[in-house]
């Protein structure tokens, strides 16, 4: 089977998916990414974990629902950066209106409780991005995803239905310390996501499949 065509990404720093989950990063700024979900989205970053980075989110507008390590919270522009220690568990996405604390907890403070006949409309969910270290691996992984999903959906159909492609990130996510939940956050969990990422890395190598390309911007 012939390796795909790769477009050539490496002076490209805004990347936009469209559809239900529709999303934008800018890696504008390096070793850090500015992720933006836009209202209607169903994006989600997917519960996964790092094993040698700390990770900070910070919204610069809308709110986000946050799951770090069991715990779910809302965080908004006034809450600061949330930091995501290493080897815990955490997910973020859009914040629905009706769950609990989706002011956060700095706007909750300041919050009357008042209803009103105009709900303040909902806006762009805005999160800026980076870790610890900051040794290029954020920018890398954002780099390589988008490139492999955009190619990957360029002719029409669903990436998350191509096996090669679903390889292909597994490969990314090994070499850019992103490990994805698989069988729950405990340490049977842990064990299933490194067996499946070891088959992926040993299948990515027969394959010529390795999740990271210069095309992409292998920085």
């Amino acid at each position: 089977m012939s390796p795909p065509r790769r477009t050539r990404r490496t002076d490209q720093d805004t990347f936009t998916r469209t559809g239900p989950e529709a999303v934008t990063y800018d890696l504008s700024v390096r070793d850090q990414a500015t992720i933006r979900v836009p209202v209607g989205s169903a994006w989600t970053s997917g519960p996964h974990w790092h094993d040698s980075h700390t990770e900070f989110l910070q919204v610069l507008a809308g709110r986000a629902r946050v799951t770090l390590s069991g715990r779910i919270f809302c965080v908004g522009p006034a809450d600061g950066a949330v930091t995501v220690p290493r080897g815990l568990v955490h997910e973020w996405r859009r914040a629905d209106r009706k769950e609990e604390g989706y002011l956060g907890v700095a706007e909750q403070d300041q919050d009357t409780g008042a209803d009103t006949e105009e709900e303040e409309e909902e806006e762009e969910l805005v999160v800026r991005e980076w870790t610890e270290p900051r040794d290029g691996a954020k920018e890398m992984f954002f780099r390589n995803l988008n490139g492999i999903i955009l190619d990957a959906t360029a002719g029409g159909g669903a990436w998350s239905d191509d096996a090669l492609v679903t390889l292909e990130l597994w490969n990314l996510f090994w070499r850019a310390d992103n490990y994805p939940v698989t069988l729950g956050a405990g340490w049977v969990g842990g064990l299933a996501t490194r067996a499946a990422m070891g088959v992926a890395v040993a299948m990515g190598w027969v394959l010529g499949r390795r999740g990271v390309y210069g095309e992409y911007g292998e920085r």
